[in-house]
């Protein structure tokens, strides 16, 4: 009997742990950013040089960090549709037109994609998003040269 007890408190230990992981010490990538607004995830040195509305249900952003060379993108949800535990399928995604380089990031998320990079400095890319419950057609995409 007493092992049983004991397996059954270190269950209950084991899974009120991992309750409070998920929900005490949210991660940096759950902060809900502000409807249009840049939320700064591309990292230290990057500025928005565009952006473009996904129907009313988000924005992806190109940002550019002139130190590295790097171009980076990450598409947002915008917070009024959000629930406080729903996901959406968004994606974030960057193309050298050069060489045909892409990345991208797609999946479930609350808040956002990405970010993904690739190198710019003089040369062109492709870039867009999408946010899921956005009407069809709402997988937007931009070229920028630099």
């Amino acid at each position: 009997m007493r092992k049983i007890h004991s397996l059954r408190l270190r269950i209950a230990i084991a899974l009120s742990s991992a309750a409070v992981g998920l929900f005490a010490f949210p991660d940096a990538a759950a902060a809900t950013p502000a409807n249009g607004t840049y939320n700064g995830s591309c990292g230290a040195g990057y500025s928005e040089i565009d952006s473009l509305d996904i129907s009313g249900y988000g924005r992806t952003f190109l940002t550019w960090n002139k130190s590295n060379g790097y171009n980076c993108v990450v598409t947002q949800k915008y917070g009024a549709n959000d629930g406080p535990v729903e996901l959406y399928y968004m994606t974030a995604w960057i193309q050298r037109t050069a060489d045909g380089f892409q990345e991208e990031d797609k999946n479930l998320y609350h808040h956002y994609a990405g970010p993904v990079y690739a190198s710019g400095r003089a040369t062109c890319i492709n870039w867009g998003g999408y946010v899921d419950d956005a009407p069809t057609g709402a997988y937007q995409f931009r070229s920028h040269c630099g």
